[in-house]
């Protein structure tokens, strides 16, 4: 089991949604924290909390599509704590839409935020953690990742790129000392995306695509760096159910998920962001 306590975290998408919870969790083990997401007022607010909380935090303001942001957070988390032990991508956009529908920029915006940038983070902090023979990287990703999700077409498929990418990266760095881990939420409640579609489009979850709290998905997210797991399935029971039939029995999947009309859920969210009712948070 791998211990946080005094570990370097830059965690990502750190302003809101999940974010703050995750910067919760990792604090409470004692890791001390590089925040960083596009919010500045927000950014600073959260790490002013963590700091009075008496944790170690700063306040990076980034947008992770940038190479020099980027850049710019790799030095300040340098200048302040000398190295980089663990990346938690948590960054992302959803964009729930008619994909015959969506403009082009959007389709690359997507998984510009949510798979591109990741790997880039990855990549830039990867030598630092060869060197000194350790290092974690954390990918959020989701269920939408493994199971098919209609009315999400590159949001689903940032996030199977992002499992494929943590699956490829663990499978070739581990024996070297860095290893990654890939966490796969469905339905979040209370913070995030879904609370997003839930207080503006007015849907509700169904039986397959149940909530679980955004707590739950920050402690998974702390016992996957500790215990050093592969991949994270955060989800209820049902949900199991599902991704099992969608890589088993893709045919009987087809037919099944329909029916508790988990599709419909996505497409309402769809119709009601062309009615401007969505409006899209990063």
């Amino acid at each position: 089991m791998r211990k946080l306590k005094n570990r370097v975290c830059i965690l990502t998408g750190a302003s809101r949604g999940l974010g703050p919870y995750m910067a919760r969790a990792l604090a409470a083990e004692g890791a001390h924290l590089v925040l960083a997401a596009r919010s500045a007022n927000e950014l600073e607010a959260n790490a002013e909390d963590l700091r009075a909380s008496g944790a170690r935090a700063i306040a990076v303001p980034c947008d992770v599509t940038s190479a020099a942001d980027r850049d710019r957070l790799i030095q300040a988390a340098l200048a302040e704590y000398n190295r980089v032990d663990v990346l938690v991508n948590n960054a992302g956009i959803e964009l729930s839409a008619h994909f015959e529908k969506q403009p082009a920029e959007e389709l690359a915006r997507v998984i510009e935020v949510n798979l591109t940038s990741s790997m880039q983070l990855a990549h830039a902090l990867l030598p630092g953690m060869l060197e000194r023979k350790t290092g974690h990287v954390v990918n959020i990703a989701s269920l939408a990742g493994k199971v098919p999700v209609p009315f999400s077409v590159p949001y689903a498929a940032s996030k199977a790129g992002l499992i494929g990418f943590t699956r490829s990266f663990r499978s070739e760095f581990k024996k070297r000392g860095v290893s990654a881990s890939v966490i796969c939420p469905g339905l979040v409640s209370d913070a995030g995306m879904y609370r997003d579609m839930q207080d503006q489009a007015g849907v509700k979850e169904n039986f397959l695509a149940g909530t679980v709290s955004p707590a739950k998905v920050a402690s998974d997210v702390v016992k996957a760096i500790k215990r050093d797991r592969p991949e994270m399935l955060c989800y209820r029971g049902p949900g199991r159910l599902v991704t099992g039939l969608a890589e088993f029995m893709p045919g009987v999947f087809e037919r099944v998920f329909p029916v508790f009309g988990t599709n419909k859920l996505f497409e309402d969210v769809a119709d009601a962001r062309e009615k401007g009712l969505v409006q899209p948070r990063s």
